[in-house]
């Protein structure tokens, strides 16, 4: 094969590989391939050919003492659009707005349908209302910030890892959003 040359042992190479394709085609179709179906074989039929007897059961004796109850049908409560025709239905009235006069309105020992003010009914000044110094903790609730085996509790996130403190980075922005900060890499 020294005197063939690159070009034709090319060409040698494809139509072998195209024959060997087509062998393996042929090859795997054959194989769905389904068989063809065979009449069955009948066995020949003889000259004598057989009776078959069929006999009907006498089952008049049973059907006189069968006895079948009236079918008993409930009438229909309710109207072709599922309401029942029992129930009417009403529509509720307006309400009726309570009308207080001006005495019963200012009074600030009674409201103004008639009921005694009590001391949690009284409104608090907004400067005199008293600021608990500390959150009240419930027993088996976490505090924020609250650090225990590596993590810190986050109300609203629960127990994450402590990284430490954040970290940041100034950028000359000069209150331009659009300016370019840095180049993407290739």
């Amino acid at each position: 094969m020294k005197n063939i040359n690159d070009r034709t042992k090319r060409w040698l190479l494809i139509a072998g590989g195209l024959a060997l394709s087509v062998v393996l085609m042929v090859a795997i179709m054959s194989q769905f391939k389904t068989p063809p179906i065979n009449d069955l074989d009948l066995p020949e039929q003889n000259s004598s050919t057989q009776k078959v007897a069929v006999e009907n059961p006498d089952i008049t004796e049973k059907e006189d003492d069968i006895k079948v109850p009236p079918i008993q049908t409930q009438e229909e409560s309710k109207t072709g659009n599922g309401i029942d025709k029992g129930t009417e239905q009403t529509i509720q009235p307006d309400p009726i707005k309570p009308e207080y006069t001006d005495e019963q309105l200012k009074n600030a020992d009674q409201k103004p349908d008639g009921e005694k003010v009590t001391e949690q009914d009284k409104p608090i000044e907004h400067n005199k209302v008293e600021k608990p110094n500390t959150t009240p903790k419930s027993d088996n609730q976490p505090q924020g910030g609250e650090k225990k085996n590596g993590q810190i509790y986050v109300p609203g996130f629960g127990w994450i890892d402590d990284i430490g403190e954040g970290q940041g980075t100034v950028v000359d922005g000069e209150g331009d959003i659009n300016k370019q900060v840095g180049i993407m890499g290739n």
